[in-house]
């Protein structure tokens, strides 16, 4: 799947895409794995792994894993140490925030080090370099003319990963990570490859409307939150200012907009077959079942979003 752009270019990256087995960022079941040595791109790999939390499955919606999947399979402690391997050194790149906050998750669940292994994200590049309509991960990939993948399957959105990673680096004459990620300049096009522009942000006198001046690389920047429920740590509008000043849309209702929906009230470990969930997080997982980008999350990792940097 992965095209060569510059056969020479020294570009070293493994790209990293881990899927999670319910609402809890430390539920990982599967990694996928795609390792560039000097701009050349080895086959996708990927494994199961014994989530830390249990085998307690809702996500199979969005990825067709289930419990008997990882029946058997590694455990974190042993995925950290195949990853580390394979990664010789090499830093992880990822497609958002999202997987740093999986692999720091199940690491603070388990007590287990970080092996050393550095995270970049991907999609900070995409933020600053292009000006697309959406920026979820297939429509980057179309946007670059990569072939249609399945996404959700570790080893396929970690190739689009790289793939999209080599694309930006010979877009802007990178050759090292170092070069690429440090490269601050941004292009002020807006739209797809056809130039289409963004339309303009109609507002809502009701709800908080994005930061003008939010910083482009925290994780909430051009998400679209909607809150489920009551949360511990804030009242339904201040969370609402705090999202808008990072940069996020706030939505009222589940549409499919929504990026990411945030649940107070809830711990994961409660949820058997059978349990209640809000029309929200209902409408958020008949929308991922659809392939919409939407993600659903407890107080505790919007907590964790929140002080992302």
């Amino acid at each position: 799947m992965i095209r060569q752009y510059h056969r020479c270019m020294p570009l070293n990256f493994v790209a990293v895409d881990f899927e999670t087995a319910n609402f809890d960022r430390a539920s990982v079941c599967a990694v996928g794995l795609t390792r560039v040595a000097d701009g050349v791109a080895d086959p996708s790999m990927a494994f199961y792994v014994a989530p830390p939390t249990g085998p307690a499955f809702t996500n199979s919606h969005i990825h067709g894993i289930e419990a008997r999947h990882v029946e058997g399979a590694i455990s974190w402690s042993a995925a950290l140490d195949r990853i580390a391997a394979i990664t010789g050194g090499f830093p992880l790149v990822a497609y958002s925030s999202f997987d740093k906050g999986v692999f720091n998750a199940a690491n603070s669940l388990t007590g287990e080090a970080d092996r050393g292994l550095r995270f970049l994200d991907a999609l900070v590049l995409v933020k600053r370099h292009y000006g697309f309509a959406s920026n979820r991960l297939p429509a980057v990939a179309a946007e670059f003319g990569i072939p249609s993948f399945e996404h959700h399957d570790a080893g396929e959105d970690a190739a689009a990963c790289a793939h999209i990673t080599l694309r930006i680096a010979a877009d802007r004459s990178a050759d090292s990570v170092d070069a690429l990620w440090g490269d601050g300049s941004t292009t002020v096009a807006r739209g797809g490859a056809g130039g289409t522009a963004r339309k303009q942000y109609t507002k809502k006198a009701e709800l908080p409307q994005p930061s003008p001046v939010a910083d482009p690389e925290h994780p909430l920047f051009g998400e679209v939150v909607c809150f489920s429920g009551d949360l511990e740590s804030y009242g339904r509008a201040e969370a609402q200012e705090i999202v808008a000043s990072f940069g996020a849309s706030v939505s009222g209702n589940v549409t499919k907009k929504t990026t990411l929906v945030v649940m107070g009230g809830f711990d994961p470990a409660t949820l058997r077959p059978g349990a209640s969930l809000s029309t929200k997080v209902q409408r958020a997982q008949e929308l991922a079942a659809k392939g919409q980008q939407v993600e659903v999350v407890t107080e505790q990792t919007f907590l964790e979003i929140l002080s992302s940097t």
